[in-house]
């Protein structure tokens, strides 16, 4: 097990970042910053989809990232498609109630952002995603909770991860010689 058990957990206050890690696709695609005592799942066939979870004995509450390359980079025209999809894919989701969904800009590149909970068996869980694209790329992004108290225990941390999530790979060197050259050192 990784962490303490989820009611242990938050009878402890707010989880922190003790230790954070670098996950760098081998392909190049994709890279962020994760808490480094958490479970990470990686396939990559073909693409890269990987799974965070920060609490073994609470599966559902994770952090889910997966790659889809679309062929052609997409086309202004065809963002209300991808709108319309990420609509009617909620509405699938047994009594899903939508709490925010916008159209953002990550890093330059159009993307798709909302917020819900639903019914799933007994439980009630609640999800964050996040769809973006860049190049011939779409990159989809969920962190869940299975109930709203372990979402509200977690969001800190993973939307924390989230905002590190870059298309490509990171160069730690690159990265630390433009902090030198800025004084930001």
């Amino acid at each position: 097990m990784i962490g303490p058990p989820a009611e242990e957990a938050e009878k402890r206050g707010r989880p922190r970042f003790t230790k954070v890690q670098l996950y760098n696709d081998p392909s190049g695609l994709l890279s962020f910053w994760y808490a480094a005592d958490w479970h990470l799942e990686v396939e990559s066939k073909p693409l890269p989809c990987v799974r965070l979870t920060p609490d073994l004995s609470d599966p559902d509450t994770h952090m889910a990232i997966a790659l889809s390359e679309l062929g052609a980079p997409l086309l202004p025209e065809e963002r209300a498609a991808v709108l319309e999809g990420v609509q009617e894919g909620l509405k699938q989701l047994e009594e899903c109630e939508v709490q925010s969904l916008s159209e953002i800009t990550v890093e330059g590149s159009w993307g798709v952002e909302w917020r819900c909970s639903f019914r799933c068996g007994e439980g009630r869980y609640v999800r964050r995603g996040r769809l973006f694209f860049r190049g011939p790329y779409q990159y989809a992004v969920v962190y869940q909770g299975s109930s709203q108290e372990r979402f509200s225990y977690w969001r800190g941390m993973f939307g924390w991860t989230m905002l590190t999530i870059t298309p490509g790979a990171f160069d730690a060197r690159r990265w630390l010689e433009a902090q030198n050259a800025s004084g930001r050192s």
